[in-house]
């Protein structure tokens, strides 16, 4: 929770600004020999303003360079931004005017006004470009529409390399999205220590990203395409809020509401394949399928926020907040395929959804000694899914008749699945001397859920830590906390027999292997340590170093997720060799490790079913990322005539899937890795051709190189049921240079 300690901090501002005025007044020496003020009294109440305007150079077009800057086509961009900072004289009147990348995809402009200590009106209009990928390639002559054809003389085939027509008819098309918004917002300072906020913003996103569309209905007949979903989005958000506020008690208000509407809801594709085995006549080519998008929703929520000092020692601070979403978008048929026969129809004409959150957190600080300070905190959290329960009869990848009967695998009910949370937290703080702080706390988390592998949750956990000023240049911290998270019985079938009909639950033998759990429900012990030290091994040298440790234990889990294993190192130099020249050096480097058992789901390893025992059946992987930052700049600036400086960055990436099988298992084969390395330069100056005219001078190089196992090789005919898109990673070289003038202004 956010509290003000201050009363009325606008009102401390127009204070000094009064001062100020009363300080001219005051001061005659200060005044210039006309009716205004001077010169350096114009500089302590009049904030800088700036207009700055130029062209930026880019010498290779490249989505990934470009990526939410703009800067993704070759050659020039005009740019430029502003700043106006205005006071009133003798008044509290103020405008703000702060304007960024005005020339690019990623603009944005922010107005403010109003009467400090009074009101406030806001005016704000932001761009960006998500740039998804640019070597995309798909065999639909009309991709970004809701309807997707095949080109004429389209030859159809079980298999992509039986489509004559495929590799000669991709076309390239980019995948990006992009979101412009318009912000509008008032506040007011009402009599009584109480002011009112109110804010209302509409946002839009159009364009398209990558969706994964299929035909068949079962795991050895379906049939895909990667295709470029549409998207035209409009979000609406509303929010207002009022504010009580005393030395003792601080108390907010407020209602938010955020309503979504997908202006685009579904996606019809033609079938690039021939009928196959297990789908009905007439679902191949020239069919068409059907995919819903994002549906239309909208979430209201009350709120409130409390902050008490009980004592001088003691304070008491909360929040509470009740939300509902709903979620009533009409329903999509069960297939557009004209040629399938629906004998039941939908149960209902929405989902007719609607989830009720419920939060509460409250918070207790008191001083118990000179020594000694407790913290004290509840949390509650409560997901209440409302949303009725029906059974469907739906039809698989839009290729075969609807199954009328009712104890079939194509019969099931939605399961609206609920939660409660809630949290107890104590710490205590000790200071053990002038130099040595001591913290011990613990938390106990428990929940319950419905329709999940398991109904009960609760972890305990314990943590120390101790911060030690070695010296007056020294200091440095060491925290470890340890978790144990035990569940109720892992009921592995529980969801799929609540949400199939109960006779064809009773002739199943499951594919799930019972000796598998989900990590994120299954019991685990965690180890953290965080570890950091703070000193200045030099006059004008500042130096950081942090380490941090996670160790994750999923003791119970004879299947799927073993160990989660993490580290992360980090470095940070500051150096102020002289007043004009600054250096700054970093690095870090971190490694994730995620280890897996599991075990074949083939003939042999209990006939196509999961056995845990059966011989030469297990498999183990061990992932890996391992992550190498570093870099360093310099700036350099002997006065007010020119300023230079420089930054250089360098990363790099690496992940690696490493696989072993039991002796025996066969068909098991090693994934490549998948590498990201980039390498920046940024050189930047600025030289005073006047007292407030500058010349700005920027150059940027950036290198990257990237190779990603799911692309590489990878053509239209590369995959038997997938239609391949001849997408590759990204790999460019970039320069770009920037000339700007600047007009400072008070």
């Amino acid at each position: 929770m956010k509290t003000r300690l201050n009363r009325h901090p606008v009102r401390k501002i127009l204070a000094v600004s009064i001062s100020a005025i009363g300080l001219m007044a005051a001061a005659p020496n200060l005044m210039a020999q006309t009716d205004g003020p001077s010169e350096e009294v114009l500089n302590l109440i009049r904030p800088d303003s700036e207009i700055s305007f130029g062209v930026l150079d880019v010498s290779k077009s490249s989505y990934k360079f470009g990526d939410y800057t703009g800067m993704h086509k070759k050659g020039a961009h005009l740019n430029g931004d502003v700043r106006v900072n205005m006071r009133g004289e003798g008044n509290a009147n103020y405008l703000e005017i702060d304007a960024t990348n005005l020339g690019l995809d990623s603009r944005n402009f922010k107005i403010k006004g109003g009467e400090q200590g009074n009101y406030g009106l806001s005016l704000e209009y932001d761009e960006i470009s998500k740039l998804w990928y640019d070597s995309y390639q798909t065999p639909y002559v009309n991709p970004g529409s809701t309807r997707l054809d095949l080109p004429a003389g389209w030859v159809a085939s079980a298999t992509t390399p039986g489509m004559t027509q495929l590799t000669g008819n991709m076309k390239s098309f980019n995948i990006e999205t992009q979101r412009k918004s318009v912000a509008l917002g008032l506040t007011k300072l009402l009599g009584g220590d109480w002011d009112v906020a109110v804010d209302f913003k509409h946002e839009t996103k159009q364009g398209n990203r990558l969706l994964g569309a299929v035909f068949g209905n079962s795991g050895g007949n379906p049939r895909a395409a990667v295709l470029p979903e549409p998207v035209d989005y409009v979000t609406r958000q509303f929010n207002l809020s009022a504010r009580y506020t005393t030395d003792k008690l601080q108390f907010q208000a407020g209602y938010s509401a955020s309503l979504f509407d997908n202006k685009k809801p579904f996606l019809q594709f033609q079938n690039a394949y021939t009928t196959i085995g297990g789908w009905t006549a007439g679902t191949g080519f020239p069919a068409y399928g059907q995919i819903g998008l994002p549906p239309d929703n909208q979430a209201h929520q009350l709120s409130a926020s409390l902050g008490y000092q009980l004592s001088k020692a003691t304070r008491l601070a909360g929040t509470f907040s009740y939300s509902r979403l709903t979620q009533n978008d009409s329903f999509l048929p069960y297939t557009s395929n004209p040629v399938l026969v629906i004998t039941n129809p939908m149960p209902r004409s929405s989902l007719e959804g609607k989830v009720n959150n419920t939060h509460l957190d409250m918070k207790l600080t008191s001083k118990l000694s000179s020594d000694w300070n407790l913290v004290a905190a509840y949390r509650y959290d409560d997901k209440a899914n409302k949303t009725p329960q029906s059974l469907y009869d739906y039809i698989g990848g839009d290729s075969t008749n609807q199954n009328v009967v009712a104890n079939s695998d194509r019969w099931r009910t939605n399961l609206p699945g609920s939660s409660t949370k809630q949290l107890i937290e104590v710490e205590a703080i000790y200071r053990l001397s002038a130099h040595t702080k001591l913290k011990f706390g613990g938390e106990y988390e428990w929940a319950k859920k419905t329709f999940e592998a398991v109904s009960n949750e609760k972890e305990h956990t314990l943590k120390a830590e101790v911060h030690h000023h070695f010296s007056d240049t020294t200091a440095g911290g060491l925290s470890y906390a340890w978790s144990d998270r035990q569940t109720s019985d892992y009921l592995f079938a529980a969801p799929f027999a609540a949400s199939f009909a109960p006779a064809y639950v009773a002739a199943q033998s499951w594919d799930n292997n019972p000796f598998q759990k989900k990590f994120f429900m299954a019991p685990r012990t965690r180890d953290k340590i965080h570890a950091f030290v703070n000193f200045e091994p030099m006059e004008k040298v500042d130096v950081h170093l942090g380490f941090d440790f996670k160790d994750d234990n999923y003791t119970k889990s004879y299947y799927g997720l073993q160990d989660a294993r993490g580290y992360g190192a980090n470095v940070d130099v500051n150096i102020a060799a002289t007043d004009a020249l600054t250096a700054h050096v970093y690095a870090a480097a971190d490694r994730y490790t995620n280890f897996e058992r599991s075990n074949r789901l083939a003939a042999g390893c209990g006939g196509g079913k999961a056995n845990p025992t059966a011989p030469g059946c297990v498999w183990t992987a061990n992932l890996s990322d391992h992550n190498y930052l570093t870099g360093l700049g310099l700036r350099y600036r002997p006065g007010e005539k020119y300023e230079i400086g420089a930054d250089y960055t360098y990363s790099k990436s690496i992940g690696k899937t490493d696989m072993w099988a039991a002796a025996g298992t066969t068909g098991l084969l090693p994934l490549p890795e998948n590498t990201n390395t980039l390498n920046r330069i940024d050189l930047f100056g600025r030289y005073a051709l006047q007292k407030n005219l500058s010349l700005n001078v920027k150059y940027i190089y950036e290198r990257f190189q990237a190779t990603d196992w799911a692309l590489e090789g990878l053509t239209p005919a590369s995959m038997a049921n997938v239609i391949g898109t001849n997408q590759v990673a990204p790999n460019y070289s970039v320069h770009a240079l920037g000339v700007s003038l600047s007009y400072q202004f008070k």
